[in-house]
């Protein structure tokens, strides 16, 4: 079942790649093989936006990251994380934290403080300890089958929790 966006709250997806949208250190003819099984479930929940947390962002501007997506899709990747966080940008306890430091800070320069947000990543380490904003995936791997599912199952919770 497709959601209708007239009646969802918006929510910010932060997309990691490596380890995500194919494997971690697999050969480039397989990057971004899991791509269209994360862009099935956007959209499946069309208020979903897409920021790249991706370390990809610092190697490629904004332009080339869209071009990976779908023409549907690529128009909802609508920024990339900060590469550096300041003090200012976040409270210090997340600096040790530094993906999360990212997503808190484009968060706060970019939407209302009321505005939900999820991860997906390979890594959480790179997040809050017991963070539950975060869709883990397996690096062997990226996000096949049981991750897809609980991206969608997330994206329908935040997204329906008006």
């Amino acid at each position: 079942m497709l959601l209708h966006a007239v009646s969802m709250r918006r929510v910010t997806l932060f997309l990691d790649f490596d380890g995500v949208t194919h494997p971690l250190h697999c050969h480039e003819s397989k990057h971004f093989r899991w791509l269209s099984g994360i862009e099935d479930v956007l959209r499946h929940v069309p208020s979903t936006e897409v920021v790249v947390s991706s370390t990809w962002r610092i190697q490629y501007p904004l332009v080339a990251l869209r071009a990976r997506f779908s023409a549907d899709v690529a128009e909802r990747v609508v920024g990339m994380t900060p590469h550096q966080v300041s003090l200012d940008a976040v409270p210090a306890r997340f600096l040790g934290f530094p993906r999360h430091a990212e997503c808190i800070a484009w968060m706060r320069a970019n939407r209302q403080s009321h505005d939900v947000w999820l991860a997906i990543d390979d890594r959480p380490y790179l997040f809050e300890p017991f963070f539950s904003g975060v869709v883990v995936t397996d690096s062997r791997f990226g996000a096949t089958g049981d991750a897809l599912e609980k991206l969608r199952h997330e994206l329908e919770r935040l997204a329906l929790s008006l």
